[in-house]
């Protein structure tokens, strides 16, 4: 199974040459431009690891580890920056980075270091840990609960349907939020577009009653 990485990097190129590299090296790489759009996608699904640069429009890679940590406190972090001083990576460590690289690096060595840091952040979750950890991602948001509430008391439904009765018009914004589902394992989708709730699905449903 590939490592799904986080990705912050306001440098344009750099950015499309690390997803160009990190995707060959087996990585499933999700990339922003700042902070602050990377932190809603950690909070939205689950992330093997981060890769954040320090200097950002916005907030800074080191100001967005607490946050990154509380989303995701199994997440492997790693911080990158062309401006390195001993302060600054001490910094970046205190605050909860697993490591901290300095630009330029060699790709090949950024694949090495991201795979050592998954593997000693592996044994600090379970698999069963993990799956829990995307259910309340899941969860978390108004839309998804509605949609799982929604799917117990109708059983299936095609996505129009489902749009209609959530109330969301932007179906593209839906069909991401009905992704994460899937990819949680609550919800199924099936042959035309039809859905329904998972074995899983049903259990978190009852336990969201109690």
């Amino acid at each position: 199974m590939n490592l799904k990485l986080l990705l912050a990097e306001d440098d344009v190129p750099l950015r499309e040459v690390l997803v160009e590299a990190l995707t060959l090296e087996g990585f499933e790489v999700a990339d922003y431009d700042n902070a602050e759009d990377a932190i809603d996608a950690a909070g939205d699904e689950h992330f093997d690891l981060a890769l954040f640069d320090v200097v950002m429009k916005g907030m800074t890679g080191i100001e967005a580890l607490s946050n990154l940590r509380r989303l995701q406190p199994n997440m492997g972090i790693i911080i990158t920056t062309a401006f390195a001083t001993v302060d600054v990576a001490v910094d970046a460590m205190k605050k909860g980075a697993d490591e901290f690289l300095t630009k330029p690096f060699n790709l090949a060595a950024l694949s090495t270091t991201l795979k050592r840091v998954h593997a000693e952040r592996s044994p600090l979750t379970t698999i069963e840990e993990r799956s829990n950890d995307q259910v309340f991602s899941a969860l978390a948001n108004p839309i998804r609960r509605a949609v799982i509430n929604h799917l117990r008391i109708h059983q299936k439904m095609k996505f129009m349907d489902l749009c209609r009765v959530v109330g969301i018009d932007d179906h593209t914004k839906f069909n991401f939020h009905l992704r994460q589902l899937v990819n949680s394992g609550l919800v199924e989708k099936g042959e035309g577009r039809i859905y329904s709730l998972t074995s899983r699905g049903k259990e978190v449903h009852s336990s969201m009653l109690k």
